[in-house]
């Protein structure tokens, strides 16, 4: 295997082990000197040479590794902004503009003045900030190079702090940002002065006209599907239809990649090759394989940058560069060889790179397909009497490879598994190669020549578009080929990677050799997928992080799961349930719950609910009124699923089935005055290992009235661990429940800077004084606590561990 191989191995590998502990940089210099130094002595002196390639790469192990933790560093003007918690007013040079969908807009800009309270602050150097605009995104006032002002909140961009969660703040950094804002409408965004000349801002603007030609022009259901495929402006997708595709398994076909580079590429080359053939002095001095690719990469560049610079093009863009320059020089080079070396000077450029889906997906599926280049090159293959046979044949041995390659990095970034993928690529490849994107491409370039004739040209490729979106909406319709989404640990999808790996090597290795892996990776996917191990905890309780809200989690050693609340934002861009509880679940090898428990009707604790209900099995839900009285939304949910209802009786009941201690839960009933104060609380006692009596109170939103009708129908006592109510509020009469109980843990689960105030600073400040230990989300993450021999032990999720 070549040395180069083993150095990106080894890149992958230090960068992986990073993501849970890293080590500082003049540490890993250290390590990096005395792995090299050794490396040479047993190349040079010693009877064990091939250690030198162990500690080379090991050096290059530790490089990336320190390279983690340096990158992910925010400047100190970032968190001197953000702590500031109210808005301010910025002044930047906007860099580029992205429309999105439903009339929303991205625009990212340099700003160099940031004013707060008619005060200019210091800055170290201009900031780069991300601001999201919800409403007027299709406005086309704005381009790159003009100078812009709003006010709003600079945020540094902060990780919830839940297993499995979506790691925001890396890849806001991998795409060199330092900050992000909000704005309501493109009307709070002045232009303070507007930009002159540049290219970017030269092909932002024709790629606006564009779009905005193609959505006049082609009819409102395809012209989406048309701008996303040639102009890559994918994120303008409705939901709806992005779902289907990916569903359907092919989204990547209005992901700017090699595909429509290598079109692009195909149709410029033979119309370059027209030319060059009628010049006999041309022919004379070079032929046309080595000068024309090189021609063509300008043409590439400026298509790279019209469709938004995405990493999956620029991989493409610069196999295509170094693969002219190794013509020109007539250097042969193995693809494999051409792909890893690109890899790595992409990592090199951008450690972070390695964690966006994009690079994932567009390496690996790469690889793919040419690991399997003796099979769809095959002999068989190519002297199949048919070119329409042979076609299908190739296309089918192309997805299924990138398929089999990609499927572990679908399931671990997306979960989403798309059984319908292999079917609708036969028919959706040969729609966009051979029609769509061609004539596309065609419509493109005659655009400023003929309007009239492009717009005829992208209505036809709109049509065809269109037909592909049916078929996949009828394929995803189709019980058994509908994508499923599924939630499983870390080490369940390197499960399926290493079950991957011998389907994927096969045609380039020899049988011995092939089967020694085989057994190897299949009893290492075995032993992973055994992992997460349960916990031998008594009793668990895991309290996650999923902003202003709640949701809890109790469990105990028999596989009894109860989920206490779901979370739930009141916007409508960010479910709680989807992007944070259900990786978490999966995280945490979580995949069926014995009941739920809905402790009131507020969006902050069932809006989260919904996606559960949608993909875990659930056995019970059990709410305090009937459920008709819940949101609509809810309701419908529960009743798609058939989930049995329990509506807790007034007063203290109990869970019999619970095997750990006692489990009760309180109901106040009617008598309540408010929706918080009708908060089902949970009580469990228990003793420890050494028959020390323990447990905990979970008091829900109650406020002062609900925590006085709780005490005064007696709380079963002790409560070592409290879960204060209504997050910390100040007005529930928090301190009347500590006197009561002497709780030694105090759990809060509160939105980073809410516009709530809460937790309360006095209240805190005075349980602190009595002694109780206070864990928050919004500064700790999710927080874990277990029972065991010394009473509860609390952890919190770090880096990918609880800690």
């Amino acid at each position: 295997m070549p040395l180069l191989f083993y150095l990106l191995a080894a890149a992958i590998g230090g960068l992986a082990v990073a993501s849970v502990s890293s080590v500082g940089t003049t540490t890993a210099w250290i390590a990096i000197l005395l792995c090299l130094s050794l490396a040479f002595y047993f190349r040079c002196f010693s009877r064990f040479p091939r250690l030198s390639l162990l500690l080379t790469c090991l050096a290059v192990s530790f490089f990336f590794n320190s390279q983690y933790a340096a990158r992910l560093q925010f400047v100190d003007d970032v968190t001197r902004i953000d702590q500031l918690s109210r808005r301010t007013t910025a002044v930047g040079v906007i860099t580029d503009v992205r429309q999105l969908t439903d009339g929303r807009s991205r625009i990212d800009l340099l700003i160099d003045e940031v004013w707060d309270k008619q005060q200019a602050l210091e800055l170290q150097r201009p900031l780069r900030l991300r601001l999201s605009v919800e409403e007027g995104g299709t406005n086309d006032a704005m381009l790159p190079r003009d100078r812009i002002r709003f006010t709003g909140r600079l945020r540094q961009p902060r990780l919830f702090g839940t297993p499995g969660e979506f790691h925001w703040p890396r890849y806001v950094i991998s795409q060199n940002i330092d900050m992000t804002s909000w704005v309501k409408n493109i009307d709070q965004v002045a232009l303070v002065a507007a930009g002159e000349g540049g290219l970017r801002r030269s092909i932002v603007q024709w790629r606006i006209r564009v779009a905005g030609f193609i959505a006049a022009k082609v009819p409102a259901k395809s012209a989406s599907l048309v701008r996303a495929l040639v102009l890559g402006e994918g994120r303008q997708l409705p939901e709806a239809v992005r779902e289907t595709l990916a569903g359907a398994g092919v989204s990547h076909l209005f992901a700017i990649s090699g595909l429509h580079l290598g079109i692009l590429g195909a149709f410029g080359y033979r119309l370059l090759l027209t030319f060059y053939r009628r010049s006999t002095w041309l022919l004379n001095w070079q032929p046309p394989q080595r000068v024309l690719p090189l021609l063509l990469l300008p043409l590439l560049f400026v298509y790279l940058l019209l469709t938004g610079d995405a990493v999956s093009t620029r991989r493409a863009f610069a196999l295509a560069g170094i693969g002219s320059l190794l013509f020109w020089w007539r250097y042969p080079v193995h693809p494999l060889h051409l792909l890893a070396a690109v890899a790595l000077i992409f990592l090199l450029y951008n450690p972070l790179l390695l964690w966006s889906a994009s690079w994932q997906l567009s390496f690996c599926g790469a690889a793919g397909i040419l690991l399997w280049r003796p099979w769809w090159q095959h002999a068989h293959v190519s002297e199949l009497p048919w070119t329409g046979l042979r076609y299908l044949v190739q296309i089918f041995l192309v997805s299924l490879a990138a398929t089999l390659a990609t499927l572990p990095l679908v399931l671990f970034n997306f979960h989403l598994f798309a059984p319908a993928a292999l079917v609708a690529n036969l028919i959706c490849v040969p729609i966009v190669t051979l029609v769509a994107l061609p004539v596309g491409f065609v419509g493109l370039f005659l655009f400023p020549l003929w309007p009239p004739a492009a717009a005829l040209l992208f209505r036809v490729s709109g049509f065809f578009l269109e037909q592909l979106y049916q078929f996949s909406l009828w394929l995803t319709d189709f019980s058994p080929l509908a994508g499923n989404y599924l939630y499983w640990s870390r080490s369940q999808y390197l499960a399926v990677a290493l079950l991957l790996v011998p389907a994927l090597l096969f045609p380039q290795l020899a049988r011995r050799p092939w089967l020694k892996l085989t057994v190897g990776c299949l009893l290492s996917a075995v032993l992973l997928w055994q992992l997460p191990l349960g916990s031998h905890a008594p009793v668990t309780l895991t309290m996650f992080s999923v902003g202003q809200g709640e949701s809890l989690l109790l469990q105990n050693n028999t596989g009894q799961n109860i989920l206490i609340d779901g979370g739930g934002l009141y916007g409508d861009r960010f479910d709680v349930g989807q992007r944070l509880l259900a990786p978490a679940f999966g995280e945490l090898g979580v995949q069926h719950f014995d009941r739920i428990i809905l402790t009131h009707d507020h969006a902050d604790h069932w809006k989260g609910l919904v996606y559960v209900l949608e993909r875990f099995p659930v056995a019970e839900l059990v709410v305090g009124e009937p459920l008709e009285k819940y949101h609509p939304v809810l309701v419908d949910a529960v009743r798609q699923r058939n989930v049995p209802v329990r509506v807790v009786e007034p007063g203290w009941s109990s869970f019999a089935d619970w095997q750990e201690g006692t489990l009760e839960i309180y109901n106040a009933g009617a008598v309540a005055a408010n929706a918080n104060d009708a908060s089902l609380v949970l009580s469990l006692r228990t003793v420890d290992a050494t028959g020390r009596e323990q447990g905990m109170l979970l008091a829900g939103d109650l406020e002062a009235q609900g925590v006085q009708r709780l005490m005064a129908a007696g709380i079963r006592s002790p409560a070592t661990l409290l879960k204060l109510p209504h997050h910390g509020s100040g007005k529930s009469q928090t301190e009347r429940l500590f006197s009561l109980l002497g709780s030694g843990i105090g759990l809060v689960s509160v939105g980073y800077q809410n516009v709530y105030r809460l937790p309360s600073k006095t209240l805190l400040e005075h349980l602190e004084e009595e002694g109780l230990r206070i864990y928050r989300t919004d500064l700790d993450g999710t927080v874990r606590v277990q029972l065991d021999d010394a009473g509860w032990r609390p952890q919190k999720w770090q880096n990918g561990l609880f800690r």
